[in-house]
């Protein structure tokens, strides 16, 4: 019988792979390390936001004060993938680097106060503020 735990992580998707390769033996191992590879190369290639501008984002949120709870989710997972509230992201990953960029940060009507942190300047791609 197979495990029916859920999956909600890739670590739990990776043990639950390796569990069924032990249960099946070697008769199935080739299909299921093939299935286990593909899978850890999606997440390898996985497209995420350049790690300086995260670094930016989080230190913005830092100097704002956020009554009302917009910002919530700009702790959860990335930027770009995870769709911060407020954060716009080119479609495609840049050449040169590798990353998605942040486009565009909106933080209009969101009754936030406070001020800007410097390090808003290593946002190089944005376009609107």
């Amino acid at each position: 019988m197979l495990p029916t735990a859920k999956c909600s992580s890739g670590v739990q998707m990776l043990t639950l792979l390796l569990e069924i390769i032990k249960m099946m033996g070697k008769r199935f191992c080739g299909l299921v390390y093939a299935v286990l590879y593909g899978y850890l190369v999606l997440f390898a290639v996985a497209q995420i936001t350049d790690p300086s501008e995260v670094s930016a984002l989080v230190a913005v949120m830092g100097r704002l004060i956020d009554p009302m709870n917009h910002l919530g989710n700009w702790n959860e997972g990335d930027p770009c993938q995870s769709k911060w509230i407020g954060v716009l992201c080119f479609d495609t990953t840049d050449e040169t680097d590798g990353y998605l960029h942040i486009q565009n940060l909106l933080l209009l009507k969101m009754n936030l106060s406070g001020s800007l942190a410097p390090e808003l300047g290593q946002l190089s791609r944005l376009r609107i503020l």
